[in-house]
């Protein structure tokens, strides 16, 4: 691979999009710019060393029915399932018959009451940075050049499949073809050269 001003216009119309991006990297190598890397997976990884304490916490077991936690619970989870056995609800209803007992959906909740909170020391690099600046002028540079050769090879193209729609309408007649040209185009009949050279 060579950098992109060292290609033909050949080489570069031929050019595969990663082929492209190395002749664009090679260019700012051979004017003294160093191209951006890409950190691999493994070195971003490597960033962050440290300490890390987790935070400290006790955990209690409560008796939860729909949005209503109790304030009272037990410190022994299996105590507090124990406790749910023959475990019902009364609802208060204000009336004259009095309360009474319902069904409900009730379930123990583990709640964690904090001790100390965790800590974080952290070992870290300084974020690697560079700036693309230069870089980036070297990129709209080729590009500029890459897109003008593309759009010329394009347009001999197009000029080349109108010539050849012309020369069928035609019925292969290459007189009647070049005044289908004229009117249409209103340009000369152009030669295979000329297309090229134009485009």
């Amino acid at each position: 691979m060579k950098p992109f001003s060292q290609l033909s216009r050949n080489e570069i119309l031929d050019l595969t999009n990663e082929e492209l991006n190395d002749a664009i990297r090679l260019e700012a190598i051979e004017r003294g710019i160093k191209p951006p890397i890409t950190l691999s997976e493994a070195l971003r990884r490597s960033e962050w060393r440290g300490y890390q304490r987790p935070a400290e916490a006790i955990k209690v077991f409560c008796i939860r029915s729909g949005y209503h936690r109790s304030e009272f619970a037990w410190l022994d989870e299996a105590k507090a399932q124990a406790a749910l056995d023959g475990l019902v609800k009364v609802e208060k209803t204000y009336n004259p018959e009095g309360d009474k007992i319902t069904s409900a959906e009730i379930s123990i909740e583990t709640v964690l009451i904090g001790v100390d909170r965790g800590k974080n020391k952290a070992a870290k690099f300084e974020e690697y940075y560079q700036d693309d600046t230069k870089f980036n002028e070297v990129i709209d540079f080729c590009l500029e050049r890459y897109q003008a050769m593309r759009q010329q090879a394009y347009n001999a193209r197009v000029r080349a499949e109108r010539k050849s729609e012309y020369l069928r309408l035609a019925g292969g007649n290459e007189e009647i073809a070049k005044n289908f040209w004229a009117k249409a185009e209103g340009t000369p009949w152009p030669t295979d050269e000329e297309i090229l050279n134009q485009g």
